[in-house]
């Protein structure tokens, strides 16, 4: 019996080289063998296509019985394709011994030829046998040193692999390499173009491209809901269709712009929508650039703000009904309050003869608070001319060192009442300013004003003026209080605003003299801040030109 399986597998072998013979003569039919299977492979960019038809043909040109092709997933380590050809019982051919073929394609990156698949242990499972296959080949799916997955193919009778049949199997693994990544590649970039498209297509804002004559060519669902045109109807068609009458010129002109500037962002324009309704867009606009930076078309973005933009301005109307009304409020209350004062002073002078002791002291406070109330009616008035854009500066080369002593003075008794020490920093020379001398004089009473306030007696309160550079002078105002803490301190500037006082007395005031102070620096081009700590005194600084804005 031995006898005759040797004389059969030496049948079948000199069968096999004779049929090598006739199917691959020379060099030319290799390489046409190889050029009909890049054909194959590169004919699709399906992955399931291109695995079934360069399996199809390989058994075609090689002439074998059954042929299988397994693609890995390496992350997953398992199989992510598995193609089969010729097995009677393709359920069958599960071998346990694939995971051994598959980590020897990707360890070794060569062929394993197995003449007689009883005599190889790579082949103990005997699933391929069972088919009644005895030779067959592996071959290592790969492109650029990457093994994607195997290739096999096998015979029922006995096989001896000619070089050239092994060559070829080799070169079919890598045009099917070749082809699988491409495959991939291009499977990568259509699933990044469709999470691109689905992400236009539900954006909350308009998008839309044209190219560079303005003419749509893409629309998405946003830009159908707010101009009222659907896909259809808008592609093709010249973004015209969304300008006012009226403006013949506004597309060109923005072309232009965007060419020569770049992109433009946050433009506020006036579109109109399909229905005839005009609406107020925020939009952007920018190139789109081919080779070489030539503009090809432009993107445009644009968001529906009319609401916003009603609002706003219904914002704006009753902002400036307030300020009216704070203004005209606080002018009809003065005219009683100088009435209340004066007769007070003139009671206080003895004018409507003489007082007792306790008479004296109740007009002494009539006349504190009415002062208080005057100077809380001028907080207003300042605060609704600032917002009202009502107020105007006159600069002027000021020394500034000089005002600074000016309003130390003023407040010198409030600080000797409270028994705080009031200092002012000498300067090594005279400082100057270009402010408004008025105004820097308001800051100064309301920053000191303020560190008095809070100080505690016996503390001391320090004004300082430094140079801050060649263009500004830094003002400082420093005390010895409490501090505040770090919350408190970011709304310190705010309207109204008045810090808590757990464990003191509520200090008096509207919480005004430091937003009025913030904003009258502001409008002098400097800025104002704080610098504070729990426990470790406050310092107020801002800063002033120290000349002209034209020789800065």
């Amino acid at each position: 019996m031995a006898q005759i399986d040797d004389h059969e597998r030496a049948a079948n072998s000199a069968r096999g080289k004779s049929s090598k013979r006739q199917r691959f003569p020379n060099r030319t039919s290799f390489l046409a063998a190889l050029l009909t299977i890049a054909e194959t492979a590169t004919q699709s960019l399906q992955t399931d296509k291109i695995l079934n038809d360069t399996l199809d043909k390989s058994l075609e040109i090689l002439n074998f019985d059954v042929g299988s092709v397994r693609v890995l997933d390496h992350e997953a380590k398992n199989t992510l394709f598995r193609i089969d050809r010729g097995f009677h019982h393709p359920a069958n051919y599960t071998p346990r011994n694939q995971h051994r073929i598959e980590q020897l394609m990707i360890k070794a990156k060569e062929p394993h030829i197995s003449p007689d698949i009883r005599q190889d242990p790579i082949h103990k499972s005997q699933s391929m046998e069972r088919e009644g296959v005895i030779s067959a080949a592996h071959a290592p799916i790969m492109s650029k040193k990457r093994v994607f997955g195997s290739l096999t193919v096998g015979s029922r009778r006995f096989h001896k692999f000619s070089k050239i049949e092994v060559d070829l199997l080799k070169a079919f693994g890598f045009q099917l390499g070749m082809a699988l990544e491409n495959a991939q590649l291009y499977d990568e970039m259509r699933q990044g173009k469709l999470y691109i498209e689905n992400l236009v297509e539900n954006a909350g804002e308009a998008i839309i491209t044209t190219d560079a004559q303005d003419n749509i060519l893409t629309w998405n669902h946003a830009a159908e809901v707010i101009f009222g045109y659907a896909k259809g109807e808008a592609v093709g068609k010249s973004l015209t269709i969304l300008v006012p009458p009226g403006h013949p010129n506004e597309l060109e002109d923005l072309r232009a712009k965007v060419q020569l500037t770049g992109p433009t962002r946050n433009l506020e324009v006036r579109r109109i929508r399909k229905d005839g309704v005009m609406i107020n867009v925020a939009l952007a606009v920018s190139p789109i650039k081919e080779e070489e930076d030539k503009v090809n078309g432009f993107l445009h973005m644009a968001r529906d703000i009319t609401e916003k933009t009603r609002y706003e301005r219904r914002l704006k109307e009753l902002d400036q009904m307030k300020s009216e009304f704070v203004s005209n409020v606080s002018h009809e209350l003065r005219t009683p309050l100088t009435a209340i004062k004066g007769s007070a002073d003139n009671m206080l002078d003895g004018i409507t003869g003489p007082l007792s002791e306790r008479q004296t002291r109740y007009l002494g406070r009539i006349k504190s608070n009415a002062d208080r109330l005057g100077r809380l009616i001028t907080d207003l008035l300042d605060l609704s001319k600032i917002e009202a854009g009502k107020i105007d500066l006159k600069p002027a080369r000021l020394p500034v060192n000089l005002l600074v002593m000016e309003a130390a003075d003023v407040l010198r008794a409030v600080a000797a009442e409270k028994l705080i020490g009031l200092e002012v920093a000498r300067a090594d020379e005279p400082v100057h300013v270009w402010a408004d001398r008025d105004k820097v004089l308001q800051i100064l009473m309301n920053l000191i004003g303020n560190a008095l306030k809070f100080t505690p007696p016996h503390g001391k309160v320090i004004i300082a003026v430094d140079n801050a550079g060649a263009e500004w002078i830094k003002l400082s105002v420093a005390d010895t209080g409490p501090g505040i803490p770090p919350q408190e301190a970011a709304k310190i500037f705010d309207k109204f605003y008045q810090m808590e006082q757990s464990n003191r007395q509520k200090t008096q005031g509207t919480g005004l003299g430091l937003a009025i102070s913030k904003a009258l620096v502001e409008m002098h081009g400097g800025k104002i801040w704080i610098e504070t700590g729990i426990d470790s005194g406050s310092v107020f600084s801002f800063t002033l030109p120290a000349r002209r804005p034209l020789e800065i």
